[in-house]
């Protein structure tokens, strides 16, 4: 029988070697960045992690967006910082254009084209324009700079196991409809 490996998986319940699905995408090295602190979207999003009011969250793609929606409809004061020229690029444009709505309609600030240079306790410095500056403030910080694939089990289960197909987010970090239309085509094939 065939074992299947990603994180929205059912088949592959291995408790060896538990860590969180998604890792943080940190390996600039931005200084500061591993303040114990700061908290992964995903923690607040799954009620893992409380936010104080005034929420700093860094990275304004799908998850940042998120993020900051379910925050805002909470009434924190939220603001994104994000280094791409616009927020929510990746998500559809429907789904983007009443997100949006609703990330004005609680006041959600963005500030975009804004490279992160150091994390502070209570906010960043980031360069804009060639200038930099400095955001400060805040009693959380959010971290929503992408995620990278997490596969531990693979190696350990090649060649004890006749077929072995990884899948999802041990393959690459995505979204998961991508992941299940994977799913499916290795199903199809076993």
């Amino acid at each position: 029988m065939p074992i299947l490996c990603g994180f929205t998986n059912s088949k592959c319940r291995s408790q060896e070697n538990r860590k969180p699905e998604i890792l943080l995408n940190n390996e600039s090295n931005i200084k500061g960045i591993d303040n114990p602190k700061f908290v992964k979207a995903v923690d607040v999003l799954d009620g893992k992690k409380e936010a104080g009011m005034n929420v700093l969250i860094v990275g304004g793609g799908m998850v940042g967006v998120e993020t900051a929606d379910f925050l805002g409809a909470h009434y924190h004061n939220v603001t994104i910082v994000e280094m791409l020229p616009e927020i929510a690029r990746d998500e559809q444009a429907a789904v983007k254009y009443f997100l949006m709505e609703r990330l004005n309609k609680y006041g959600v600030k963005a500030i975009t084209g804004a490279t992160v240079k150091e994390f502070l306790d209570d906010g960043v410095v980031y360069e804009k324009d060639g200038k930099e500056e400095k955001l400060t403030g805040f009693d959380t910080i959010v971290l929503a700079m992408g995620a990278k694939a997490y596969n531990p089990l693979e190696e350990k289960i090649k060649g004890k196991i006749p077929e072995v197909y990884v899948i999802g987010d041990a393959v690459k970090a995505r979204k998961a409809l991508e992941a299940i239309e994977e799913a499916a085509r290795v199903a199809v094939k076993i």
